[in-house]
């Protein structure tokens, strides 16, 4: 008799379940730890926070998007690390379900599960999530801007073209590495149209 292993059914069966299960968990523990083990706050987040309590519209760090919302969280929190922890994980999460979304839509349920799985294995995409800064933002900013990408322009979906200007917009607030997204996005559309003719 054949046994599979529960993981692999679950994959199998509901691949979904199994992405968001991934997720959360990673998510959770992510959250947890910094906020029990850390006597003070990773990497850049106390400079994230000095900036964004200025809201200056931009300084030799790069656009304000990320700084901004760091303070706004910071101070929702009760001037609390938590609240930035939090706002880390969700962009983390957000990610992992943007680029689940995109892989359905390319490749199946099944696949689009493995590859969120393995990015849960990458260590970008785990141990120095809790330090919140422009590059945890820009995470779900360049993978929804794909998704959408791939929604206007692969399958023809007028509606997607307004929210992936926007989406645009805030990368570019963000980071101005997003440009090399939005060139390679303007460069992808003109060999789509140059081969169509």
């Amino acid at each position: 008799m054949l046994y599979v292993s529960i993981f692999v059914e679950l994959l199998r069966s509901r691949p979904a379940l199994a992405v968001w299960l991934a997720a959360l968990m990673q998510a959770l523990l992510w959250f947890l730890v910094p906020s029990l083990f850390y006597a003070g706050p990773p990497g850049d987040v106390p400079e994230v926070l000095a900036v964004g309590h200025e809201f200056q519209l931009g300084t030799y760090l790069g656009p304000p998007l990320a700084f901004w919302l760091a303070e706004l969280v910071f101070e929702l929190a009760g001037r609390s690390l938590l609240g930035v922890y939090l706002l880390s994980q969700v962009c983390v999460v957000v990610t992992y379900w943007a680029v689940f979304a995109l892989g359905r839509s390319i490749v199946g349920a099944q696949h689009a599960a493995l590859a969120v799985l393995l990015m849960v294995g990458v260590a970008a995409f785990t141990v120095p999530t809790p330090d919140f800064g422009p590059v945890i933002l820009t995470m779900p900013l360049w993978a929804i801007i794909l998704l959408h990408y791939w929604r206007a322009v692969g399958e023809g979906r007028r509606a997607y073209w307004l929210p992936l200007a926007v989406e645009i917009g805030l990368l570019l607030l963000t980071t101005y590495v997003g440009l090399i997204l939005v060139g390679l996005l303007l460069l992808g559309g003109s060999i789509r149209q140059l081969v169509l003719v």
